[in-house]
């Protein structure tokens, strides 16, 4: 990412920091009336699921220059996503709802470059998350014998 688009980013989530509540609120709304199917792969409470999402998004906006750092936590994360059932095909629509309940939450704050920073940031996560993900089921898988 450029300085210019990190820069956009930090400074959209200080925008949107007093009212993450709202927005994971919002995010967990759309995705489930949209896709009602993912609702059983949230177990926890959604109030405590979404301070988990405000914590993991602010982490994500801290160490936006050091993603690297993040990367094994990240992995981890996915891993253990993966064990209650989320699919790879799950991340672009959590990805897409994430962006539409910040762009709503942002008003005329939000422009399609940060819309666009945004998008790369969480596609990079969820590769992340999904490499943790397949390097698990690989890892529980029996090795093959000639």
């Amino acid at each position: 990412m450029t300085e210019e688009s990190l820069h956009r980013v930090s400074r959209s989530y200080e925008l949107l920091a007093d009212r993450m509540p709202e927005v994971t609120k919002s995010f967990y709304g759309r995705l489930f009336s949209t896709h009602p199917d993912l609702r059983p792969l949230f177990r926890l409470d959604i109030s405590v699921q979404s301070q988990h999402l405000a914590s993991a998004l602010a982490l994500i906006v801290r160490n936006l220059r050091l993603l690297d750092a993040l990367e094994q936590p990240l992995m981890d994360l996915g891993a253990e996503h993966a064990s209650v059932g989320a699919r790879p095909e799950h991340y672009p629509v959590v990805c897409r709802t994430m962006i539409e309940a910040m762009r709503d939450a942002s008003g005329e704050q939000w422009s399609a470059a940060l819309e666009q920073d945004w998008s790369d940031v969480l596609q990079h996560i969820s590769r992340v998350m999904m490499l943790g993900a397949l390097q698990r089921n690989a890892a529980s898988r029996p090795a093959r014998h000639p």
